[in-house]
């Protein structure tokens, strides 16, 4: 990989991971390690001597990684640092200290974490338990964790008891030998008014950062890494602008392919794997790319299907018998193969091959949007995402890298995620059809490549 993948591409690489043509997480339930006693808060706490004292029973630990699901003894040591970090968190809460509550969050975020949102003052806790579900990388070692805290009690609302329920939804990350809050969602009713409060990392950085996605023709047994490019996209995002373009490039077109002289866009697949392809698309657009995802069709499939489905607006009725594409205007919930017929139709699709791509890009917004519902039930939810990412993408990007992209995703709003098609005129070189880019794709690069932004 050229330089370290950033969470600014988090938005649409969600999308991507539902969206990149040419596809299921195993969970699994550890039994929960003894709770460690409920006090205390470990050394170097920060929490403060007249905090409320706090049982946080610990009823329920899962975990699951790439290779499956955790045992026990994976779990013990994790899942017991984890408690005693929330359960400070409740008690200073409770105690009404936003400031210490800061030292449990990371670093880079205590700026924008909001640690007052937290606050229970005056509250009186009769019930309090946290369930927690782990993501592991490859080799089984918890890098994250996704904390279900439900509590219950007495608190003062108007100078009168009133009854207080919360649930709060924590994802927390490990630094060094700490775990330190990276998420949060918090949903409280006192009595009958309910309020919720969220935070989720900000997109870091100023400038722009790019990412290819890849889809592969490859079928049932054929190399996904070096078999023609089915679909080609770049998405660049800006952190400053808040804002996404997802910007296909035909298949067909006739380019220059670092090594090989000059030949379809999608043959550098074919000679060189995703690394001739990443080369020959930052020639081509002038840009560097941070890192590239991968799938076929099997893939594709079997990763829409890990996540439950996706959800979209079908912009016209299609009826593609090749494709098996048969689809009503309006919203959808599409499967696996439903995805993928939708994302390969082109005979009755406006533009054909340019209107495909552009419906490949519908799909991967359409993702983003699915994610952000889910997650918006609960952190967790992005467990069942990066796992899929891990099984069904052939990437230069980690388990890590994957996660905190994912993660950065809820903070990322459809609507700002810009679609486009290159232009170019179709032509032929000797008996092949071919796409060729003029001045009007040259210009579409250029604005990408400078802002990650195609018009605004």
């Amino acid at each position: 990989m050229r330089r370290p993948p950033l969470r600014i591409v988090a938005g649409v690489l969600a999308g991507s991971l539902a969206g990149s043509l040419a596809g299921s997480c195993t969970t699994g339930e550890a039994a929960s390690p003894t709770p460690p006693p409920a006090s205390s808060a470990p050394s170097g706490s920060a929490a403060a001597p007249d905090a409320t004292p706090l049982e946080l029973r610990l009823v329920k630990v899962v975990g699951e990684g790439p290779r499956g699901s955790l045992g026990a003894r994976a779990l013990s040591e994790p899942a017991e640092r984890v408690h005693r970090t929330l359960e400070d968190v409740y008690e200073l809460a409770l105690a009404g200290h936003p400031a210490a509550l800061l030292v449990h969050f990371a670093a880079k975020t205590r700026d924008r974490a909001h640690p007052e949102r937290l606050l229970l003052s005056r509250t009186q806790p009769e019930r309090a338990v946290v369930r927690l579900r782990f993501l592991a990388n490859a080799h089984d070692r918890p890098v994250a964790a996704f904390a279900e805290v439900e509590l219950e009690g007495m608190t003062i609302r108007d100078d009168a008891p009133a009854r207080i329920t919360q649930r709060g939804d924590f994802v927390l990350r490990k630094r060094a030998d700490a775990w330190r809050i990276v998420s949060y969602q918090v949903r409280r009713r006192v009595s009958r008014e309910r309020t919720e409060t969220a935070f989720a990392p900000a997109l870091p950085g100023r400038g722009p950062s790019f990412i290819l996605v890849i889809g592969s023709d490859a079928r049932p047994g054929a190399s996904v890494s070096h078999t023609r490019a089915d679909s080609i996209h770049i998405v660049g995002v800006n952190p400053r602008l808040g804002r996404a373009s997802v910007v296909g490039i035909p298949r067909d077109s006739w380019v220059r392919v670092p090594g090989a002289g000059t030949d379809k866009i999608n043959a550098a697949l074919v000679r060189g794997g995703p690394e001739l392809l990443v080369d020959t698309v930052e020639r081509l657009a002038g840009l560097r790319i941070d890192g590239y995802v991968l799938t076929g069709f099997e893939g594709f499939t079997a990763l829409v299907d890990a996540v439950g489905g996706i959800d979209i607006r079908i912009p016209y009725a299609i009826d593609d018998a090749l494709a098996r594409a048969h689809f009503r205007w309006g919203p959808d919930h599409l499967s696996g193969r439903q995805a993928l017929a939708f994302s390969r139709a082109r005979h009755d699709v406006p533009t054909g091959d340019f209107g495909r791509s552009l419906n490949q890009g519908r799909v991967m917004i359409a993702a983003l949007g699915t994610l952000r519902e889910q997650v918006a039930r609960g952190g967790a939810a992005l467990v069942p995402w990066v796992l899929a990412g891990a099984e069904h993408l052939r990437t230069d990007l980690t388990i890590d890298d994957i996660f905190e992209l994912v993660l950065a995703a809820s903070a990322f709003e459809p609507r700002r995620v810009s679609n486009m098609v290159v232009p170019g005129g179709t032509g032929r070189v000797g008996t092949r059809s071919v796409v060729f880019l003029g001045a009007g794709a040259a210009a579409v690069f250029r604005d990408l490549a400078r802002d990650g932004v195609v018009g605004r």
